[in-house]
């Protein structure tokens, strides 16, 4: 346990923490600072894995926290966009991401208990920069909007909000693919898990 805690792990800790933060800051309406707080998550994402590889401090613990906290940190900032009734946010974008998250983080919490690693592919990588890249930028958004006084639950019908919408169909489509590709490798390596005992239990007999 003393091995986990080390400071690419505090980052990833600290990410983690933030998130709650993040989804509070929505629902009191303080949208600054939760951009302020998304940008600090997102530089702590892009820094502990460096900091981890640089000081060879790599842990198990540290691979396992890392993907729960960007998941938290998104789904919870979805979740506070849903709260704000944004137009731009529809509800069944905020359904795709989350479910396909919490089915992921299912599978992956049962390979850890039966002893299986995991490795994160580069498509799920990238799925992740993408949904924070889209978070971020509605964040953004959302800081003008309250220094220019204007509602965010309304609609303004400028370029800004057509290409959220656009950028989240992109996040959406990056999100179900990437939980495809893992879903059936998680199945290949099952099958192949069961060719391998199969013909162990052959060599028995």
């Amino acid at each position: 346990m003393r091995a986990a805690l080390n400071w690419p792990n505090g980052l990833t800790l600290g990410r983690l923490i933030l998130g709650p933060i993040v989804l509070g800051c929505l629902m009191a309406g303080q949208v600054g600072f939760a951009f302020s707080l998304f940008v600090l998550a997102m530089a702590t994402d892009l820094y502990d894995g460096y900091l981890a590889r640089r000081s060879n401090t790599v842990t198990e613990f540290g691979r396992i926290l890392d993907p729960l906290a960007d998941k938290v940190l998104v789904c919870l900032a979805l979740v506070g966009f849903l709260f704000m009734s944004l137009p731009y946010v529809p509800l069944w974008m905020v359904a795709v991401i989350v479910g396909r998250e919490l089915l992921i983080l299912g599978c992956r919490t049962g390979a850890i208990r039966s002893g299986e690693g995991f490795v994160t592919s580069r498509i799920a990588k990238w799925k992740t920069a993408a949904q924070m890249a889209w978070v971020a930028s509605i964040l953004l958004y959302l800081t003008v909007l309250s220094t220019a006084g204007v509602p965010a639950e309304v609609p303004t019908g400028g370029g800004a909000e057509t290409f959220l919408v656009a950028f989240g169909l992109a996040v959406v489509v990056l999100t179900l693919v990437s939980g495809a590709e893992y879903l059936l490798s998680g199945r290949s390596f099952a099958r192949s898990r069961g060719a391998v005992a199969g013909a162990g239990r052959g060599e028995r007999g």
